[in-house]
């Protein structure tokens, strides 16, 4: 009872804390010495104390825990993981390493390096979900480490550990380093160009300026231009803000230009000369200029997209990042006024883009996660509990907003599915929201600010447990088409045309079949018409929906069940 009372009687004192001078919160970590906090102050090259190195190698190895266990279970996610997959594949089949394909077709969306490193891992350890998906958890955990050093360059060791945590277990940036996709490599480049130009730029450190330019250029290689772009523009938005011009030459930008060119320009140029013209268009017209014009692949969306899906993905530090981003904006130092360059820029930018997927947004989360950091090395430093007010309201209302999240695409998306995994969901939810009170309260107690951001990484650590070895088996059970591809290649003979119209996951069906491509018939990616595929002569194999049956022979093209799934069926041609 007495601890209940001393608790209930420091949050109340939380409430009745006078408010701090603005020039009291503005003051750089770099410049004022710590003592207050075991793991905190600006000078860099002071040896770390014993508590710091603790702390600094436990968020590294939470974030490696949260990105590699269990990372091959379950099969690959519609539509990009068995995209990509099959492409990865594909490397294998065809010896082609310089041209990607899919569906033995050449591929010009995206550049090779993803799929080689993707590649690499399948030499090495066998192609499976776990090495597809390896790049993606080692670049997560890069970028974690990145963000980190970041940090610790701009605001100390405290803020650098924080920081580390805050970005590595954000909820999307979990989902992104788990996924066999190329946002997480992604991420980690563009974290390292564009916190180590600005420190080019900041410090004259040209060390500094050949890991940017190199970073900037894998970058490019891995998704296209946009590596490029968006730290350009960033740097570019901060010299006008700032009317800074930098300490660097002009002969080094010329020259990091041209070591960009090399880099990044040598697949672009050997598949110019192999396809000519023709490899321009398909990429920079359609995939890259084309995408930001329009809709690709009709993924539209309102130009708020972005605002709730950030704060979604930032989640559960989004609820620190409003004061974070007050004190920044009071404060507009350089440093804080290039974080929120880093910020607004990719924001307003990806707002105005045609096309609009969640992961985009994720690349803003190294500066929130710096910001954060920022912000809790100030509270270390003076054990100030006031913070907390806003994230008593903030982190429950962030949780609500999950919530609703995943109310409103259950409505939408795959309703019935989730409606199986309420149960569970809902025990997640209403395990993390006492988590996070739990954390609150010991941080109250124990009057140490570190606690709550160790307390919400433990607690992100438990959710990704339960969502690995509890949700995720469950939702394997609502995936057959990994089974329907056994089925099909039990029936498949040299010479046959294997073919998927309607059915979700004909992405994964032309990965986890042996033979040699899928022809996509009567469906947005379609290669072929009903007409067509059943019209040619052999014999064919066809995943359809059961309610398709009926309507292929209303126009007259008659077929033979072979096997029958939860809702799909395997049709033939032959009697």
């Amino acid at each position: 009872m007495h601890a209940l009372r001393q608790s209930f009687r420091r949050l109340m004192r939380l409430y009745s804390f006078k408010r701090v001078s603005r020039s009291a919160v503005s003051t750089p970590f770099r410049v004022t010495a710590v003592a207050q906090s075991d793991f905190s102050g600006p000078n860099l090259r002071s040896r770390p104390s014993r508590a710091a190195v603790i702390v600094r190698f436990g968020a590294f190895a939470l974030v490696f825990l949260l990105y590699f266990v269990r990372l091959g279970a379950g099969t690959l996610w519609d539509n990009s993981e068995p995209t990509y997959g099959e492409i990865v594949k594909e490397l294998f089949r065809t010896n082609d390493w310089l041209t990607l394909h899919f569906n033995y077709q050449p591929w010009f969306i995206h550049p090779p390096l993803w799929f080689w490193t993707a590649g690499a891992a399948g030499g090495l350890f066998g192609l499976s979900e776990s090495s597809l998906r390896l790049p993606s958890a080692l670049f997560g955990l890069l970028g974690a480490v990145a963000t980190y050093f970041a940090a610790r360059r701009l605001y100390g060791e405290t803020a650098g550990v924080i920081a580390c945590l805050a970005v590595g277990t954000a909820l999307e940036y979990i989902v992104l380093a788990r996924l066999a996709v190329l946002d997480s490599m992604l991420l980690c480049l563009m974290t390292v160009s564009g916190f180590w130009i600005y420190f080019a730029v900041r410090d004259g450190d040209r060390a500094a300026f050949w890991s940017a330019v190199v970073a900037a250029a894998l970058g490019t290689l891995t998704k296209g231009p946009i590596a490029v772009v968006l730290p350009v523009l960033t740097l570019f938005v901060y010299c006008l803000w700032t009317r800074r011009t930098g300490a660097l030459p002009l002969r080094l930008w010329l020259a990091g230009a041209l070591m960009y060119l090399l880099i990044a320009g040598s697949w672009f140029a050997a598949e110019t000369l192999t396809f000519g013209t023709g490899f321009l268009r398909a990429y920079f017209g359609m995939s890259t200029v084309g995408r930001f014009l329009s809709p690709f692949e009709n993924q539209p969306g309102p130009i708020y997209y972005y605002v709730p899906v950030a704060l979604i993905g930032f989640f559960p530090y989004v609820a620190f990042l409003p004061k974070a981003l007050k004190d920044a904006w009071r404060s507009r130092t350089d440093d804080e006024r290039y974080l929120l360059c880093s910020i607004g820029i990719p924001l307003l930018f990806f707002s105005f883009a045609q096309t609009k997927l969640p992961n985009y947004i994720a690349v803003i989360f190294p500066a929130c996660a710096v910001l954060v950091g920022r912000l809790f090395a100030q509270a270390c430093a003076r054990n100030d509990l006031r913070m907390l007010r806003g994230a008593l309201i903030g982190l429950p209302a962030s949780l609500l907003l999950v919530a609703i999240g995943v109310i409103l695409y259950a409505r939408t998306e795959h309703a019935s599915e989730l409606r199986l995994l309420g149960p569970a969901l809902s025990l997640l939810g209403w395990a993390m929201l006492p988590a996070a009170a739990l954390t609150l309260l010991v941080t109250l107690l124990s009057r140490r600010m570190w606690v709550a951001p160790v307390g919400l990484g433990v607690m992100m650590a438990g959710f990704v447990a339960a969502l690995t070895f509890s949700i995720l088996p469950r939702i394997e059970t609502l995936k057959p088409m990994r089974a329907m591809s056994k089925t099909v290649m039990s029936y498949w003979r040299p010479g046959d045309r294997i073919g998927v119209t309607g059915v979700a996951g004909g992405f994964s069906l032309l990965f986890y079949t042996e033979a040699r491509g899928v022809t996509f018939v009567g469906t947005a990616h379609a290669d072929e018409s009903p007409q067509q595929f059943f019209g040619e002569p052999g014999r064919l194999l066809c995943v359809i929906l059961p309610q398709d049956v009926e309507g292929l022979q209303k126009i007259g093209i008659h077929v033979r069940v072979l096997a029958r799934r939860p809702k799909m069926w395997l049709v033939t041609n032959s009697r």
